[in-house]
Formats: C-alpha cells, sequence, structure tokens
C-alpha cells in the first residue's frame, strides 16, 4: 500500500501512516479467501447484505461525526464535508455510493426492500457501535484518528474485492461500479483525511490522541472482517446444502 505525500508530512503522521499500511487488516483472512474462493449464490448475498448494511450507516455515524466537529476546526470541517460529498455521488443521487452498490445487490435479486429487512450480525453491530462512538463520543482529534483509519485501510479492500468479483463471469463493468470507483477514489480519501490531521493536530498530544483513535478504529475493521470470514465462508448446518 502506499503512503501518498508521506515524505512531505509531519513525523509522527507518516509513522501513523506507516502503521495503518502494515495493518494486517490490509490482508485480512476474508480478502484472501474472497480472492482465492468463489462464493456460492446464497453465500455472496450473504456478504452483500451485511455489508450494505455497514455501508449504508457508516454514512450517517460519518454526518455525525462532521456535525461534532467544532466550528473553529475548519480545515477538519472542510476535509470531512469533501469525503461525505464523494459519498452522496458529488451531488449526483445517481451516483451516490449507496445506490451503486444497491445497482449491484440488484443483480444478485436483493432489492431495496430485501436490503431493509437486514438483520447486523455481531461484528458488524459491534463495528457500527465502535465508530458511533469513536465519532461522536470521543474528542475531535480521536475522533479523526478514527476516521483516518477508516478512510486508509479501505483502499487495500477495494483491491481485493474488485477483481475477484470480475472473475464471476455474472457482472458486468456497470453492475461492479462500486467497487471499480472505490479502487481510486479510497486513495483520495485517503490523502484528503492525512491533510486533515496535518492541518489540525498542533502538538504531539495532539498526534496521540489521533494516534488512538486510528489504533482502535484498525483493529476493529480488522476483527469486522474476520467476523464476516466467519459469516460468509465458515460452513453451518443451514448452509451445508448450498450449491455453486
Amino acid at each position: 500500500m502506499t503512503i501518498h505525500g508521506a515524505t512531505t508530512r509531519h513525523p509522527a503522521l507518516v509513522s501513523l501512516s506507516r502503521e495503518l499500511a502494515q495493518h494486517p487488516v490490509n490482508r485480512n483472512e476474508f480478502f484472501q479467501r474472497f480472492r482465492a474462493e468463489r462464493l456460492a449464490r446464497p453465500r455472496l448475498q450473504r456478504f452483500i447484505e451485511q455489508y450494505q448494511y455497514f455501508c449504508k450507516h457508516f454514512v450517517k455515524v460519518l454526518e455525525g461525526l462532521l456535525y461534532r466537529t467544532p466550528l473553529d476546526q475548519l480545515d477538519m470541517r472542510v476535509e470531512l464535508t469533501r469525503t461525505l460529498y464523494s459519498e452522496l455521488g458529488n451531488g449526483n443521487p445517481e451516483q451516490a455510493h449507496l445506490t451503486l452498490l444497491n445497482r449491484f445487490a440488484a443483480r444478485l435479486d436483493l432489492d431495496e426492500l430485501a436490503l431493509s429487512r437486514t438483520e447486523p450480525v455481531a461484528c458488524v453491530r459491534d463495528y457500527l457501535c465502535q465508530l458511533h462512538e469513536l465519532f461522536l463520543e470521543s474528542d475531535y482529534l480521536t475522533a479523526l484518528g478514527a476516521e483516518l483509519a477508516v478512510e486508509v485501510t479501505a483502499a487495500s479492500e477495494f483491491q481485493y474485492l474488485y477483481p475477484a468479483l470480475q472473475q464471476y463471469g455474472w457482472f458486468g463493468e456497470e453492475d461492479l461500479a462500486f467497487f471499480k470507483l472505490h479502487v481510486e477514489e479510497e486513495l483520495c480519501h485517503g490523502d484528503w483525511l492525512l491533510d486533515a490531521v496535518e492541518r489540525t493536530a498542533r502538538s504531539s498530544a495532539d498526534y496521540k490522541h489521533v494516534t488512538a483513535g486510528a489504533r482502535r478504529t484498525a483493529d476493529a475493521w480488522h476483527a469486522f472482517w474476520l467476523g464476516l470470514s466467519d459469516e460468509v465462508f465458515t460452513p453451518t448446518q443451514t448452509h451445508l446444502g448450498e450449491k455453486r
């Protein structure tokens, strides 16, 4: 994973960027298996149900973080706004990230009504709860570190998911627009958040708060994917009869 712009940044931020790039979440068990194995359709549906639930609720938590950011932290607010505006399709509802993901889900016969009935499994629920606490209940520097970790570590996710889904033969490029978009866009989001930290953190104490939020979030994100790996790949009694 490339650390974009790291050589011109504060040494504490360079160190944190490298730490996030080397975190095991970037090559976790789910990613490895998703690349190596082809899921039966019900298993892929299971993954997308949970993943869509997370993506939908993450945007609301991000909105909450922007609301809670102090008014005088203008640089942080600007970069968070850029990220949120991107999530919402840069002003085009048809290109909002959730809209694109829902189109992909529809190719798996998961319409929006079906998706609205999804009950989150423990790993999804737990990660969203941790983000809610970090974004909405912690100090703004810890929250900023948490969002930095979200965006920096998300880049590797799509480097696995997009090429793996291309191999199924069920989807055209238009169906995979959500995943293709994020291969490049998450690098931009990561850079924006690095800029936000650079312009907001003023002291070594500030960077300690940022680092604490980033580490906790990266660990929680790792637990999210390990939990999904168990949900999607581990055979259960109800799934034993599935066919590829």
